[in-house]
């Protein structure tokens, strides 16, 4: 599961990074904001029946109301998802003035509420913004490193039961590229187990010479992505799905040993990274970080 940092609204994401769900944080009553706030974006991008189509979740509900860190699905409105999932980070709503903004803990609680619930309808990728927006707020780069922390801290889990994530990307947004720059420094220091690939905010910043997409390793290191990356020879991958062993994260692998993993099918070792973590070739062509040599 990659965790992707892209300089974009969450709302108006590009067709090449079309996510199957969207994470939204409001109000325990589904409540709106409709001043400029935190809730004004996503009713434009949605469409006027948003108000609507809260009005009548809201009467599904217990107490017409959300506890803390729970989670509603949604119709997605005009927006180019699935579904629009709606986490409760905050109180309802005051007569004069928004919601205070959550906590980076109940950010953090939040995200991975939500990456456990679309993990279990089968999502492949899924999109945050810098969760937590609204009065009183955090940095959103500090935000957005909530949301991975909270990513890695999921994907760890999946490892150490040895279970599939289910995901294979998640996206985390932000318009501003400040703001990504920031959050791509502090990924190494969020958790060992965040891969973080950067991508560029426009063809514009990267002129007047080419430069090659870059990933964060756990440890902060920058490697070039590879161009043609070549592909792993189905003869091989047929000889190693006879006789390679099943991925375990306990075992200690090398540069060049093959491995059957139960999500991404056949795959060889590229190369040993620090921190006991290793890039994987698939025989689906995708380049994976996992970790290895763990109790």
């Amino acid at each position: 599961m990659d965790i992707l940092l892209h300089q974009a609204s969450v709302l108006r994401l590009p067709s090449s990074k079309r996510a199957s769900v969207i994470v939204y944080d409001g109000t325990q009553d589904l409540g709106l904001w409709r001043p400029p706030g935190p809730d004004r974006e996503l009713w434009d991008a949605y469409g006027d029946d948003l108000r609507a189509v809260l009005d009548k979740e809201k009467k599904r509900l217990p107490n017409s109301e959300l506890p803390i860190g729970g989670v509603l699905r949604l119709h997605p409105g005009k927006l180019h998802c699935d579904f629009l999932l709606w986490v409760a980070t905050r109180k309802p709503h005051g007569q004069t003035e928004p919601a205070g903004a959550p906590s980076l803990s109940e950010v953090e609680n939040a995200a991975r509420r939500a990456i456990e619930f679309v993990a279990e309808h089968d999502v492949v990728r899924v999109a945050f913004s810098a969760l937590g927006a609204g009065k009183g707020e955090a940095p959103a780069s500090e935000r957005m490193g909530a949301v991975v922390r909270a990513v890695a801290a999921y994907k760890e889990a999946c490892f150490a039961a040895e279970r599939p994530t289910h995901i294979e990307e998640v996206i985390i947004c932000d318009p501003s590229g400040e703001n990504i720059a920031k959050a791509r420094r502090l990924a190494p220091k969020l958790s060992k187990t965040a891969y973080v690939p950067f991508s560029p905010p426009t063809a514009a910043a990267t002129a007047p010479r080419e430069r090659a997409a870059r990933t964060v390793s756990a440890t902060g290191a920058k490697t070039p992505a590879r161009r043609g990356q070549p592909k792993l020879r189905p003869e091989d991958v047929a000889a190693a799905r006879a006789r390679a062993h099943p991925y375990d994260r306990t075992r200690c692998y090398t540069a060049g040993a093959w491995l059957i993993h139960p999500v991404f099918g056949v795959g060889q070792v590229q190369l040993v990274k620090p921190d006991r973590m290793i890039a994987v070739l698939f025989e689906n062509g995708d380049d994976k970080t996992l970790i290895h040599d763990r109790p």
